[in-house]
């Protein structure tokens, strides 16, 4: 047996035992030491129209391994994992081996999203989802990978060089991780428009400029003159992007990494004239989830700014609720599981 947070028919986040499901001779058993919170939790608990009742979310953890199975090499037990967590389709490009693409069908199919993850101490995954630990990194940090991966890709469809001026709308996680990573590429002239005041904040802290949404084409004309190359919409709402539109530069990259659940109107003629390019970039391949990780260890991105609070499973519901408010400066949650969260 053991503990996990499900959801419950009135939407509510309830710790309680589970028998635990058994290791197929392909999958290992990972105990969960970190899993973090995110906005696709928050879609999946807040925007379902009936609770998903019984499902454990949580795609973003790290772990160790208890148990291998019989087909699995290269694993054993107490080896320090954090989880790719892409359930591989078997047909498309990523899984005929492209390291640079996705599996967009897998993301909907693996732990926290179409089976049960990380907010349970104890998860089954098949045995190609392990990424290892490096020794020197703690698996709280490299809990971070998984969010941190999205942000590389989204950086990188950007094509952005480190001279470029570029605007981040939105500070939340993906916002303040595609913050870290373009520190991490030395990139200095980043602007960060958010109205939480607490994560502008965070955000001047770490070396960016800010300004509140209805200050940003002053801030833009004011600080970039010349222009800007890039902005990550890291908002999840729709209705940003025309906004973007606005401030972006002649040939910008608008890359989307905010997930809107209602549709975007936006001016075409103002698209055509700036011959400005709208990008989506869905979650991570193969290589930047490596890169992230690496980025993780080389110290070039600091989790210890990043983890603003670690709560344990019994207040993964509350934090929920703060996150969903939109009044909180947290940045990113982690849930901290009692039986290896030292490790």
């Amino acid at each position: 047996m053991s503990l996990a947070a499900t959801i419950s028919s009135d939407r509510e986040l309830s710790v309680i035992e589970m028998d635990e499901h058994p290791v197929g001779a392909d999958e290992v058993r990972v105990d969960v030491a970190f899993c973090g919170l995110c906005g696709s939790d928050l879609l999946i608990f807040f925007g379902a129209p009936e609770p998903l009742a019984g499902h454990i979310m949580g795609h973003e953890f790290s772990g160790v391994v208890r148990e291998a199975g019989s087909g699995v090499s290269g694993w054993t037990a107490g080896d320090r994992v954090v989880v790719r967590p892409i359930k591989s389709c078997g047909a498309c490009r990523e899984c005929r081996g492209d390291d640079d693409a996705v599996c967009v069908t897998g993301i909907m199919g693996g732990p926290g999203l179409g089976c049960a993850g990380g907010l349970g101490d104890s998860v089954v995954v098949p045995a190609y989802m392990l990424h290892r630990v490096p020794d020197h990194l703690s698996l709280e940090h490299a809990a971070l990978t998984e969010p941190l991966a999205v942000a590389v890709r989204g950086v990188r469809h950007a094509q952005v060089s480190s001279d470029d001026a570029v605007v981040i709308t939105g500070a939340g996680p993906i916002g303040a991780l595609t913050l870290e990573v373009l520190k991490a590429y030395g990139h200095e002239r980043v602007l960060v428009v958010e109205p939480n005041a607490g994560r502008r904040a965070m955000a001047a802290r770490r070396g960016a400029l800010t300004a509140e949404p209805a200050g940003a084409a002053a801030a833009v004309a004011e600080h970039f003159p010349d222009g800007v190359a890039a902005i990550f919409d890291c908002t999840g709402r729709a209705e940003c992007l025309q906004q973007n539109v606005d401030v972006a530069g002649y040939g910008a990259r608008i890359v989307v990494l905010g997930i809107a659940s209602t549709p975007a109107e936006v001016q075409p003629m103002a698209i055509a004239l700036k011959e400005v390019v709208i990008v989506g970039s869905t979650g991570y391949s193969r290589n930047d989830f490596t890169g992230a990780l690496d980025l993780l260890a080389s110290g070039k991105v600091n989790g210890e700014a990043l983890v603003t609070s670690v709560v344990d499973l019994g207040r993964a519901d509350a934090k929920l609720r703060e996150l969903h408010s939109g009044s909180t400066a947290d940045i990113k949650v982690l849930v901290r599981h009692a039986g290896h969260a030292n490790a």
